[in-house]
């Protein structure tokens, strides 16, 4: 038998409100590898359709968490029991600092289309835009020098305010469950970041962190709400196992996974709202 090595293997996917164009989806996603620290950063968010510009929040939380994540790995900021505090405190305070140029350039583009801010936005604009944020860090542990022929591992270690979820599965076994574990565990209103919050400490207590080790062919995927509540309450989907379902679903394209979603929700077992999925699977090539 041949020598074998391992490599991340990630898919990810976008699909708007029934009605909604790609451009109107609320949902945002972010995805870096980095080959050079054999590392993988990941985010989803989901933005309150109840605020204003929750689609530009959330993009700008993804694009923030990843970038942050990765500076942080270069830096050995992250240490051994999770991601730091001081990562996530830098998160918030980077991303609601940026948001006030964001919405300069906002303004001074609806000047320019002749569409300038009305009376009754500005108060929306002034209270700020919401979001949930799941972020995760995948990285190959370090070989064991007493030991070089062992079974290398995976180290995945996440953070979440709100209820976008991170699932580990293994041979399609749901392992872990992360932050809300069963289906009753969504709200109508879950924990949010906003853009105006410029407490960041206070919103740090208030994130959970997890961690786990991947073994080969493991998988994590990261969901919003509405994919993560149809994946915790519907565990007998079609192959005996949710898990199992959902992994072959990602392995469509982004039109098919699109239809199964629809389908999905044309007989009420999905609500319609956003989705985003990134499906994350530590592979191994002969």
């Amino acid at each position: 038998m041949g020598a074998h090595s391992t490599h991340l293997d990630v898919q990810w996917f976008l699909v708007p409100k029934t009605g909604s164009s790609s451009e109107e989806c609320e949902d945002a996603i972010d995805v870096l590898l980095s080959p050079e620290t054999s590392s993988l950063f990941a985010a989803v968010s989901d933005g309150a359709s109840e605020s204003l510009l929750a689609g530009a929040w959330a993009r700008q939380l993804v694009h923030g968490a990843v970038a942050l994540m990765s500076a942080a790995d270069e830096e050995s900021v992250v240490g051994q029991d999770g991601l730091s505090r001081f990562v996530v405190e830098d998160l918030l305070a980077r991303t609601v600092d940026q948001w006030d140029g964001y919405l300069a350039k906002y303004e001074a583009e609806r000047i320019a289309r002749g569409r300038p801010i009305t009376w009754y936005e500005q108060p929306g604009l002034d209270k700020g835009a919401f979001a949930t944020l799941m972020a995760v860090h995948m990285r190959e542990a370090p070989a064991d020098p007493e030991n070089p022929k062992a079974v290398r591992r995976w180290i995945w270690r996440a953070f979440a305010l709100g209820d976008s979820c991170l699932f580990h599965l293994r041979d399609g076994r749901l392992l872990t469950s992360f932050p809300i574990t069963d289906g009753h565990g969504f709200g109508i209103t879950p924990q949010l970041l906003g853009s105006r919050n410029r407490n960041a400490s206070l919103i740090a207590d208030r994130v959970s962190t997890a961690t786990g080790e991947l073994r080969t062919e493991d998988e994590l995927l990261l969901a919003t709400d509405a994919l993560a509540a149809w994946l915790l309450s519907h565990p007998e989907v079609d192959s005996g196992g949710a898990g199992r379902q959902l992994g072959r679903l990602a392995d469509l394209d982004q039109e098919l996974f699109a239809e199964w979603v629809q389908n999905e929700r044309d007989k009420s077992r999905m609500r319609n709202d956003d989705v985003a999925l990134v499906r994350m699977r530590v592979k191994t090539e002969g």
